[in-house]
């Protein structure tokens, strides 16, 4: 077993919590015109070491939206700032949190999935992830857009799967939540409309389809890898170029996380939609966001209409 996330969240930002904006003068709003995510939308919280979300739901196109509401929203009051925002009890991840959306087959539920985990499965051939949204600062929030078909499933975060601390495992200390999808009463069939579309291809690179720009741009995500990957991005703090933002050792020179997924699994497609503002972007699909497949990306003003 392994986590990717261990070390990409060394790199959040410093941060002071003054009317929820981040200490570059960045806020969490939406800069362009905003409308409702893709398909039903689901409310996730994420906290030490809980999700909050409903029992059931309608099969079909969904979108989890997740929040942070434990620890790190404490810490951002208290003026904490860079690691010390997640950091507790000896964990650099405690405060932090991702979501998976695992699908449960041959009859399987969450208290079989979590036996597995404490045997020290990761995943076993009855559990198919599906996606889910990553980490960033409250009170911002991510989302993953996934079609669930009828059946049982887990939320569940997998953050410090690789510890040889057992205790760090947010699994295992359980944060996971049962979810029952239900028929919908008529099946539609829903493309949903995306921006752009990013692939990974064999090499772990990202292509995007055409160029990103400021505001809210919703994007598909294909992996064409055979392996499970993150795709997530990270805004150039100010005073670095790109390139030299990656050059830095890791842990070092931190960038602002701007959201987007835990995981794309191999062969799938996952949608997400972001907010960005003009500038310098790392976007990477590995834990760390400094690793040799990252690549800068411009995000260029948007014209008015």
């Amino acid at each position: 077993m392994r986590t990717r996330f261990a070390s990409s969240i060394l790199c959040v930002p410093a941060l002071l919590f003054a009317g929820a904006r981040y200490s570059s003068g960045q806020s969490a709003r939406v800069t362009a015109s905003s409308g409702p995510l893709p398909g039903r939308v689901v409310d996730v919280k994420a906290g030490e070491f809980f999700f909050t979300a409903p029992d059931t739901i309608t099969a079909g196109l969904t979108t989890f939206r997740l929040l942070q509401t434990g620890l790190v929203v404490d810490r951002m009051r208290a003026g904490a700032h860079g690691r010390e925002l997640v950091a507790d009890k000896g964990d650099n991840t405690r405060g932090a949190h991702m979501l998976w959306v695992v699908r449960l087959d041959s009859g399987k539920t969450v208290t079989d999935l979590y036996a597995a985990a404490q045997a020290g499965q990761r995943m076993t051939p009855w559990a198919r992830q599906m996606g889910g949204p990553a980490f960033i600062l409250p009170p911002a929030t991510t989302n993953a857009t996934i079609d669930l078909e009828p059946g049982n499933y887990a939320l569940v975060c997998y953050i410090g799967s690789a510890r040889e601390d057992r205790s760090r495992y947010h699994f295992l200390n359980g944060m996971f939540r049962a979810l029952t999808v239900k028929p919908a009463p008529v099946r539609r069939a829903i493309s949903p409309q995306v921006d752009v579309v990013a692939t990974i291809s064999g090499e772990k690179i990202v292509k995007f389809s055409k160029p990103l720009r400021a505001g809210r741009v919703a994007i598909r995500v294909d992996n064409q890898t055979d392996k499970d990957l993150e795709f997530k991005f990270q805004r150039v703090p100010v005073g670095l170029t790109g390139k030299a933002f990656l050059a830095q050792p890791q842990g070092s020179g931190p960038g602002t996380p701007v959201g987007g997924l835990s995981s794309v699994p191999p062969r799938t497609s996952v949608i997400t939609t972001l907010n960005f503002t003009a500038g310098q972007y790392v976007v990477g699909t590995h834990a760390s966001i400094r690793h040799v497949t990252s690549q800068v990306v411009t995000v260029a003003a948007r014209s008015p209409d």
